[in-house]
């Protein structure tokens, strides 16, 4: 038996016929999936079996006994809330952790509800093909395709990972806080001390208020002292779409909701159109997220400036200020 015929053998179970039907446009998209996570001989990635693995110990199931299936139907997108024996086993997977490689330390890249969200849709009564994908900067599984980061209730910042890769941003920001700056050496009580790797929501606002103010007089938009700034802010407002009576706080939002919308892509939406984020509970309950660029539009101003942060050049949010 070849390598394709063990991959087609192990996943039949999935298929309503218990055999992909080539002829089937839903059973040959299944099919499409599943392959692509089919390495040589390996069945299901290292991580997936690190997974079962700590279901397997954490329900102290004996050499023989298969992973107990979650009898609540779950679908992609749609809240639950488990009761009964799914509900049991959820707790006792609730807190349990990935593994670091080669090791037996939980890795502080996880956190609560993952491997408790893999089971309940791994092992659904439901079909779903559900892959761990906890690398760079993708979110932390994949559920029939889709990604989706897993948040714990009792948690509510999120880190989305390292920010320097987005160069264009970053120059905008660079742009930003250059004003500030440069406005700073007139006001002896003034002391910039953010950067583009290290920066609150709110930091950059009085750069957008000093933006603004020159916007508005015309008087100095005619002195040729004034040019090169006036330039500057005008290239700002172009790239960031803004209109020239922009307030400073819609400024100050745009250019943080282009720069989260642009994080977003990668995770949970791994360039896709839409991405979860799945808010899940102890006691079984999991809330879905939709992400995607117009639920981002729609964050209130004051929120988006008090719930994006950028720390050691890593891109936060605060997820209870931006999305409940």
């Amino acid at each position: 038996m070849d390598n394709l015929d063990k991959f087609i053998k192990s996943v039949a179970w999935k298929f309503p016929k218990g055999y992909p039907d080539m002829n089937d446009s839903k059973d040959k998209a299944m099919l499409f999936e599943l392959a692509e996570n089919f390495m040589g001989e390996i069945i299901i990635n290292e991580a997936q079996a690190d997974y079962d693995t700590r279901i397997r110990k954490a329900l102290d199931l004996k050499e023989g006994e298969k992973i107990p299936t979650c009898n609540t139907p779950l679908s992609l997108g749609d809240d639950f809330n488990l009761g009964g024996e799914d509900e049991k086993i959820w707790v006792k997977l609730y807190s349990t952790l990935p593994l670091k490689k080669d090791s037996e330390i939980p890795t502080a890249g996880a956190g609560k509800g993952e491997i408790a969200t893999y089971w309940a849709f791994e092992y659904n009564v439901n079909r779903h093909n559900v892959t761990d994908s906890r690398k760079g900067e993708d979110p932390d599984l994949t559920i029939d395709g889709i990604g989706t980061e897993i948040k714990s209730y009792e948690t509510s910042n999120i880190t989305l990972g390292k920010f320097a890769g987005d160069k264009a941003n970053i120059a905008l920001l660079n742009s930003v806080i250059a004003i500030l700056t440069l406005f700073s050496k007139f006001d002896e009580e003034s002391d910039v001390t953010i950067n583009a790797g290290n920066f609150k929501g709110r930091d950059i606002l009085p750069a957008f208020e000093i933006m603004s103010m020159f916007e508005k007089n015309k008087q100095l938009r005619d002195i040729d002292a004034f040019e090169p700034l006036y330039k500057r802010v005008d290239a700002l407002y172009s790239r960031l779409g803004l209109e020239p009576n922009a307030s400073p706080q819609e400024g100050a939002a745009k250019l943080l909701k282009q720069i989260l919308k642009t994080k977003l892509l990668k995770k949970p939406r791994m360039g896709k159109d839409v991405g979860y984020i799945l808010n899940v509970s102890e006691n079984g309950q999991g809330k879905f997220y939709t992400i995607n660029d117009a639920v981002v539009d729609a964050i209130e101003v004051s929120n988006i400036l008090d719930g994006v942060y950028v720390s050691s050049s890593e891109l936060g949010m605060n997820f209870n200020k931006l999305f409940r």
